[in-house]
């Protein structure tokens, strides 16, 4: 049962917390629906913004206070951009902020190993299938270089504040054509390395559950990292 459910709702609150914050004295300053309507918008468009520029988007943190929105970006490059940070926070802070009704202080950071988050998983997979490399390919060399991982840490963000996780094991299923051939029926492939303790609500896990388009139609992509907290 534990494989059907999101491993992230049963450890908010626990150990993991939400990648938004709202604080609020008094009377609420904007509707709740509206405030998550903008942060949908800009979701969005920071996706395409960094696709356009070759960049892979990672964790976004969103602040909420009664008149500012902060919101934290992390993206790691396919390309150097050494003026990115200075230059396009600003301008991108200006731009959304005139249909959010709200002030907007963006602030990214760079990270070098794109293979940290499963945001950044996910959004490197798409940057690969742009460069017309077979999605059965893709696969099975994210689970070669997730398994050289395994122990690898970092960093990861808690109830308790910062703390270090240890990866311990990740999973990764794929359904959908991704063969080019005479069978139209849809396959599933899995593959899991390390320690996967689903149950273990002390532990911290990353998901994500996206689709990616090909030629061949509609692949769903799912991915858990599984992270000790040391």
């Amino acid at each position: 049962m534990a494989q059907k459910i999101n491993p992230i709702s049963l450890r908010l609150g626990l150990t993991q917390v939400w990648d938004s914050a709202l604080q609020n004295y008094g009377k609420l300053y904007n509707n709740y629906s509206i405030i998550l309507h903008n942060q949908l918008q800009i979701r969005q468009f920071l996706n395409q913004f960094f696709k356009f520029n070759k960049l892979i988007l990672g964790v976004n943190q969103f602040n909420y206070s009664e008149d500012m929105l902060k919101l934290t970006t992390f993206y790691s490059g396919l390309t150097h951009h050494s003026s990115f940070d200075k230059n396009i926070s600003a301008e991108l802070s200006k731009l959304v902020s005139k249909w959010s009704n709200s002030g907007m202080l963006i602030r990214f950071y760079s990270n070098s190993k794109w293979f940290s988050t499963a945001d950044l998983i996910f959004n490197y997979t798409w940057f690969l299938l742009k460069q017309n490399i077979t999605l059965n390919k893709i696969f099975w060399n994210l689970c070669r270089i997730l398994k050289t991982q395994i122990h690898s840490k970092k960093i990861l963000h808690s109830t308790h504040g910062p703390i270090v996780g240890e990866l311990q094991g990740f999973r990764i299923c794929l359904s959908g054509r991704f063969n080019n051939s005479r069978n139209q029926m849809a396959k599933t492939i899995k593959y899991k390395a390390g320690s996967l303790p689903l149950m273990n609500l002390q532990s911290h896990v990353e998901f994500t559950n996206s689709e990616v388009y090909t030629k061949l139609g509609t692949c769903g992509v799912q991915l858990w990292l599984f992270y000790k907290i040391n």
